[in-house]
């Protein structure tokens, strides 16, 4: 039995969704064809507050267009895609934790640092990301996402191959214009240079998403305070089936979305059309969006 609440809830929400979809009619240099389930992620990321979902969305879409090597010419079934997914697991786990949040696991499986190609990794952590709003189940949209990144076999040598300019897009994407609420990040075994890493990256991230950072030293049990072991996969000790079962059902997913993937329409802002009026807040998306909450 629905409870009055989430009815009005539901409701509030099919309104927003409308209103975002015309809002959007009167935004021609933006695709047109954003489906309805990729609209509710945005409002349901803002807590159903429309101007933000404007902003959000207008955001997202104009660094993808700021960076199309990355976000646009894309195909899941190149060389470098698929190479990439023979190094490295970028997979979101079954189901939800008990407050809701989603966990996405990301682990190296060949340590050959000759075959990791950072960039690679960040186009395929984005076509996975946008496969995953595409398909999930809009009736259990996640409150929050935790990504768990295991730095097993993960080395001096693969810090090297670190190109910065994709870590800057990646980590201003994800930190700004990802239609998500991060939660918490987890790193688990991590190596006596941790340090050394974080010295490279903890430029390119904000304050307050430092701490949401948690490091645990390997085979420690501390994660488990944070997530439910059973959700990890068997390898860890969990029951969301073997990684390799999972990793092919989202290899599968993939292809099945090549074509949504790689359709530039679905992606491309197209600046003849910007007409010369803006329904949403007329201050800068950048500083607006630095008021969204992260939980």
């Amino acid at each position: 039995m629905v409870h009055l609440n989430e009815k009005t809830e539901d409701q509030l929400m099919t309104t927003r969704i409308s209103e975002l979809q015309d809002w959007l009619k009167s935004q021609p240099q933006l695709p047109q064809n954003i489906s309805r389930l990729l609209l509710r992620r945005f409002l349901h990321t803002t807590r159903s507050d429309l101007s933000a979902a404007q902003r959000l969305l207008e955001l997202n879409y104009g660094l993808r267009n700021k960076h199309g090597h990355i976000f646009i010419d894309r195909d899941p079934l190149d060389a470098s895609s698929q190479q990439l997914l023979q190094v490295a697991d970028l997979v979101p786990l079954p189901g939800l934790t008990p407050e809701n949040n989603k966990l996405l696991f990301y682990r190296l499986i060949d340590f050959d640092a000759d075959k990791f190609n950072f960039t690679a990794a960040i186009k395929v952590f984005f076509m996975v990301a946008d496969c995953r709003f595409a398909t999930e189940n809009e009736d259990r949209l996640s409150d929050g996402e935790i990504p768990v990144f295991d730095m097993a076999g993960y080395t001096l040598r693969h810090l090297t191959k670190t190109a910065l300019g994709a870590l800057r897009v990646y980590m201003k994407f994800v930190q700004e214009a990802h239609p998500v609420r991060l939660k918490e990040i987890h790193v688990l075994n991590c190596p006596s240079y941790v340090d050394k890493v974080m010295a490279v990256v903890k430029p390119f991230i904000k304050g307050e998403v430092f701490k949401l950072i948690h490091f645990h030293l390997p085979d420690a049990d501390t994660p488990y305070r944070h997530f439910p072991r059973s959700m990890l996969p068997e390898e860890y000790g969990g029951e969301a089936g073997k990684m390799s079962d999972l990793k092919l059902q989202w290899m599968q997913l993939l292809k099945e979305q090549r074509d949504y993937l790689m359709d530039s329409e679905n992606w491309q802002i197209n600046k003849s059309k910007k007409n010369g009026q803006r329904k949403s807040s007329d201050s800068g998306v950048t500083e607006s969006l630095r008021s969204l909450e992260i939980d």
